[in-house]
């Protein structure tokens, strides 16, 4: 029995691991993922009427479990995306953009405070009149031109603002769904 026992302790794992293998998984230590799903914060919908009426998102990442437990070990930032549903509310064509204002503070309203402030992060994405477009992590990347700048902040203290602006005279959309995704690498 004792055999058995100590046979099964080894062979268990080690089919796990051949299991994840098998199907594409690859478990690299000390990598993790942190998500911070605007829902959770009342960010959901996120809705953008005009250059004048911006919504912002405030950013915490302090907020996740496991960025916290591991951002004295924090070593990289592996890669970033921001993902969710847009809608355009309008009967003409607009294109978006994400900035980051990186010193959070009282949240911003208008579209020119927030290229004052911040640095663009993503976009353009073209967003066709009345559509819904989803943005995936390929798409995301895809999208994004402020990568450094963003992982800066999430290497840094983890606080910074996140806002959603059209690039034409005049729009209105929504964001559901929306979320930073970052995959971290840290210290054992």
């Amino acid at each position: 029995m004792k055999s058995f026992l100590g046979n099964f302790r080894i062979i268990a794992p080690a089919a796990a691991l051949a299991a994840l293998m098998a199907a594409g998984c690859v478990l690299v230590s000390g990598q993790f993922v942190v998500t911070y799903e605007f829902a959770d914060f009342g960010y959901d919908p996120l809705v953008v009427s005009s250059p004048t009426a911006l919504t912002g998102v405030e950013v915490n990442l302090n907020d996740i479990g496991d960025y916290s437990k591991h951002k004295d070990k924090l070593r990289d930032v592996v890669d970033v995306a921001l993902v969710g549903s847009v809608t355009n509310q309008t009967g003409a064509a607009t294109s978006v953009e994400v900035w980051m204002v990186p010193t959070p503070g009282p949240l911003l309203t208008t579209e020119t405070a927030v290229r004052a402030a911040g640095v663009r992060l993503w976009g353009p994405l073209e967003l066709p009149a009345g559509a819904t477009v989803r943005i995936t992590w390929n798409r995301s990347a895809e999208l994004f031109v402020g990568r450094k700048a963003l992982i800066d902040q999430i290497k840094g203290d983890g606080r910074f603002d996140l806002y959603a602006i059209g690039t034409t005279a005049t729009y209105s959309f929504r964001v559901d769904k929306g979320a930073l995704i970052a995959v971290l690498s840290a210290r054992n």
